[in-house]
């Protein structure tokens, strides 16, 4: 059979449960006659074709039905009988008029299932609008035009099979990888003047912070901006990136071939063809149902069981983005439609399978509620709006269920598991093709899972997601297990996300998990909570999944209760944010690092016998290997000979990775760093890693197997190695360490959607700042209204507060902004050379711990080599002093204050001396003044820091600390 599938195979895998594979199976045993194949006694056969008559009894090949809603009654009255019934659909295009419904009465049995496949190899399209018949004329140019009839639902079009674009601007680019091609909110509110009726169209955007999409229509136009309604297609909320947008729907921006307008209230449908296209010979279709199949029970304990859709190709629907209300899931950051091509709720033993979904407008196919023992097999889907497969239970069966706006704080029912039955359990999406979803919908997936339990992802191959390839949206209730799919070029659109990525903002998140900065007795407490809904552990084993950012599985808040083996991760590593209970074990990680990003206290994450191909292969963020108490060892580490940072200091004092070495894996097939497209990592006998215990695994079982399916790209090594750079540089500030914004991993760990601000890594219990009420992973995001961008956009506003004064900071925490008000420091303060100094000249560098600032403040420096060049550093006081380096190498520097200058210092010295005054200034009125040195002499001058005095007695500085949002 297709992909080779039988049920050994099935059982092999542990895909299909055995009463779904009897159903598949049964598929050969009651082939048509005439195809050769035996009749079974107990089966009746039902036969639908295009040149069928609805008064035939459709008993046999010869005298089919029309349609299918026929076949239906045909195929209920046959179950009666308690025999097996098939409905055989003959080939041909079948354009539905209204969702075909199936409830308790259409089931089968476990023996006796009722199945609807096509015919073999015929090719079967249900499709979820009409063909035009109307003739078309011409309009304008190229633009053709056919009167179809007023009010029409119609949202997507066809021709000759190919979906054709609805009128935008800007006119779709194939190239464009984010809403192919976008403009700006200020260049639509211009296009708008021209527009005779806005209120036909559409905005299409990115969230702002690119955590999904963001989507609306348009009410009007008023002075001189477009406006809008949001649809309500992200948990994160409403809020547009306005400068990644597109106009759809307007008929003014009908310009280019292939692109489409309908005129509702004149019921005229306009066309540009593509050149060379002839209308009155094509196949023109419409796409206006939001689902073809709808198969729903009366209840848990009154489903719809037992039945089969197998072979079919299911195609135009219409998008659920403008048309179907959205539901925030929990809190993770998906919102879904409740639709599919295909709905199953209230079923047991469904299976879908064998079939192609084609451009359908939404989902695909979308679990929802109560559901058991079905099965998503075999097919293929491509071009979907939203996501290819959706499992998602009902907010009734979650127990102290939180949302955005109201978090159950603490949780008060502390009873483990669902509330009640509407939810998905025991479900398998098994050897499906999935590629390109989401092609509407940017918070979408090939498969997402939410309130459901024991759903079985295994040997799919997924990609090209605006977003996650599989997502876990949230911890209830567990024991999902993602396996063996091949998974890659995902999150092409969005940002801050993974291949496969979860979220575990369950019953015991709300209790610290959002503040960031618990307290031990908020840390156990959410421990002990942890598991009330990830009642069973998930696990993600014997996966391939490439990826172009820093994680391939991204478990981020909260996410806990997971066991993470045998996977091959390409490209990426792995996050570990703000959870308990993670297990690491026999993965192989190239080109990746593992991110203890956010711990908690006694976060029992074990982290044993994996191999990591990097020089860094753990980051962290904010996890202090003391307190968390996770376990890591018996480990491989290699960089191709290059170095391997980050194993001593804190880690190696905790006694992690005693027993891991720095060696090479020694892989059969070479060395990924010779050939980046390297996919058989087995390690030879001989390998450092079995000796620890590492167990290769497979790597010829990922995804579907099938001939011809894509596989990841190459791994693309850096050119140069990583080293640290100016914005990631630490800085004091008030006691707190401070950095940009400067990559992925801050970005994600503050929760932001830009890199604007200045974050504050560490703000110790006994510094003035933490006094001051700010808090380990703030971003200051603003400075007595000025905004902070950059940390030069930061200290050029702070240095010249005066001291004492009081500060108004914008602070981005817990993912939502809030105010602090806090007293500038009055007694001194020690600046780094990267706080707001001015450096002209062409000769200045930035110098890291290793690149020649070790030793100095802060380990780094700013170093010139050119005569000439010149620092300067403004800043509010009544003295300073000037910190440098000494050296026979360094030379004379002219000091100026306030552009007057003062003297001239020498630097040099016989030995190396770090942290040396070089010059200092007392009686400076209060204020604010300007300290600049030039280089004079020598082959250096060297910049390290400053300390500056205010002249005021700290005991007359009134404290002032407010935190409000």
């Amino acid at each position: 059979m297709r992909h080779g599938w039988n049920l050994s195979t099935a059982r092999r895998r542990g895909a299909v449960p055995l009463t779904a594979a009897l159903s598949i199976t049964l598929l050969a045993l009651t082939a048509p006659e005439s195809m050769g194949a035996p009749v079974h006694s107990r089966v009746v056969n039902v036969y639908v074709a295009p040149t069928g008559n609805d008064a035939n009894g459709g008993s046999s090949e010869a005298r089919p039905v029309l349609t299918l809603a026929r076949a239906q009654a045909a195929a209920r009255a046959a179950s009666r009988s308690g025999k097996a019934v098939h409905v055989w659909v003959r080939g041909g295009s079948y354009h539905l008029a209204a969702t075909l419904r199936f409830t308790a009465a259409d089931s089968g049995t476990p023996s006796a299932p009722v199945t609807y496949s096509a015919y073999p190899g015929e090719k079967v399209v249900i499709g979820g609008g009409r063909q035009v018949t109307a003739a078309w004329t011409a309009y304008s140019g190229a633009i053709q035009v056919a009167d179809v009839g007023k009010n029409l639902s119609i949202d997507g079009l066809f021709l000759n099979g190919t979906k054709q674009t609805l009128a935008r601007y800007p006119n779709a680019d194939p190239a464009a990888t984010v809403l192919n091609g976008t403009t700006s909110m200020a260049t639509l509110d211009a296009r708008a003047k021209t527009w005779n009726n806005p209120t036909t169209g559409y905005i299409r955007a990115l969230h702002y912070g690119h955590w999904g999409g963001n989507d609306y229509t348009i009410t009007g136009f008023s002075s001189g901006q477009l406006q809008t309604q949001w649809v309500g297609d992200n948990n994160r909320g409403s809020g547009m990136d306005p400068n990644t947008v597109v106009a759809e729907n307007i008929f003014e921006e009908l310009d280019a071939p292939g692109e489409w307008f309908y005129d509702k209230t004149a019921g005229k449908l306009y066309l540009q063809p593509p050149a060379g296209t002839d209308l009155s010979t094509a196949m023109v279709e419409t796409a206006e149902l939001d689902e073809l199949i709808r198969v729903e029970g009366h209840s848990p304990t009154q489903p719809v069981h037992d039945l089969t859709f197998n072979g079919f190709t299911f195609t135009q629907t219409h998008r659920t983005l403008f048309d179907t209300p959205y539901e925030g899931l929990q809190l993770g950051d998906w919102a879904i439609a409740r639709a599919g091509a295909i709905h199953a709720k209230n079923t047991k033993r469904i299976t879908v399978s064998g079939s192609v979904f084609d451009n359908v407008g939404g989902n695909g196919v979308f679990i929802d509620g109560y559901n058991k023992d079905d099965v998503v097999t075999r097919n293929r889907f491509t071009s979907s709006g939203a996501s290819d497969v959706q499992v998602v239970g009902s907010p009734a069966a979650v127990r102290d269920r939180s949302t955005w706006n109201a978090m159950v704080n603490p949780p008060t029912d502390l009873t483990p598991g669902p509330k009640t039955e509407d939810y998905p359990r025991d479900i398998t999406v098994s050897d499906n093709s999935m590629a390109d979803m989401g092609r509407f919908e940017k918070q979408s997936a090939g498969v997402n899972i939410s309130m459901s339990r024991q759903v079985t992802v295994s040997h799919n191959t997924i990609h090209g997601s605006p977003r996650s390839c599989v997502n876990i949206n949230d911890g209830t209730w567990g024991g999902n297990l993602v396996d063996s799919n091949d998974i890659f070029d995902c999150v092409k659109e969005t940002s801050d996300h993974g291949p496969i990525n979860a979220w575990g903002r369950d019953r015991f998140w709300p209790i610290a998990g959002p503040n960031i900065n618990p307290s031990a007795q908020s840390d156990a407490q959410q421990k002990s909570y942890a598991r009330l809904d990830v009642v069973s552990p998930n696990t993600i084993s014997n996966n391939r999944v490439w990826h172009n950012s820093e994680w391939a599985i991204d478990l981020d808040d909260g996410s806990s209760n997971y066991v993470l083996t045998n996977n091959l991760l390409l490209n990426a590593g792995i996050k570990l944010r703000d959870g308990f209970y993670r297990t690491v074990t026999n993965n192989i990680v190239v080109n990746g690092s593992i991110y203890e990003q956010i711990t908690h206290r006694d976060v029992e994450d074990a982290i044993n016998r994996n191999i990591v191909l990097t020089g860094q292969p753990y980051q962290l963020t904010v996890s202090d290997p003391a307190t968390a108490k996770y376990t890591a060892d018996n480990n491989v580490f290699w960089n191709n000979d290059g170095t391997v940072t980050g194993l001593d200091g804190a880690w190696a004092a905790n006694g992690l990775d005693t027993h891991s070495v720095t060696a090479s894996p020694q892989f059969t097939n070479g060395s990924p760093w010779g050939t980046p497209a390297m996919k058989d990592y087995t390690v030879a006998g001989t390998s450092p890693a079995l000796t620890l215990g590492f167990v290769n695994f497979p790597m010829d079982r990922f995804g579907t197997g099938n001939p011809g399916e894509p596989a990841p790209p190459a791994v693309t090594w850096p050119d140069t190695p990583v080293v640290p750079t100016r914005a990631s540089q630490a800085e004091p500030l008030m006691g707190a360490t401070v950095k940009q914004v400067y990559d992925n991993a801050v970005q994600s760990a503050v929760g932001l959607g830009d890199f604007n601000g200045l974050y504050l890594e560490n703000v110790p219990t006994t510094s003035y700042a933490y006094g001051q009420g700010l808090r380990t992973l703030d971003v200051i995001r603003s400075v007595n209204d000025s905004t902070v961008t950059d940390r030069d956009s930061f200290w050029t506003v702070y240095q010249a507060l005066a001291p004492g004064s009081t500060v108004t900071a914008g602070v981005w925490r817990s993912q939502a902004l809030t105010t602090v008000t806090f007293t500038k420091p009055a007694d001194p303060q020690q600046y780094n050379n990267t706080a707001g100094v001015a450096y002209t000249g062409a000769g200045w560098g930035w110098r890291g711990k290793d690149t020649g600032g070790g030793g100095s403040f802060m380990d780094d420096i700013d170093a010139t080599t050119t005569i000439g060049d010149s620092f300067s550093f403004r800043f509010n006081g009544t003295g300073i002093d000037l910190i440098t380096e000494k050296y026979s190498d360094e030379g004379e520097i002219d000091i100026y204050v306030d552009g007057v200058l003062q003297t001239t210092v020498d630097a040099t010295s016989a030995t190396r001396a770090y942290q040396q005054t070089v010059y200092s200034k007392d009686g400076l009125a209060p204020g604010v003044h300007t300290l600049k040195g030039v280089m004079k002499t020598g082959q250096y001058m060297i910049v390290d820091g400053f300390a500056v005095r205010t002249g005021i007695p700290p005991q007359r500085i009134k404290k002032v600390v407010s935190v409000g949002t």
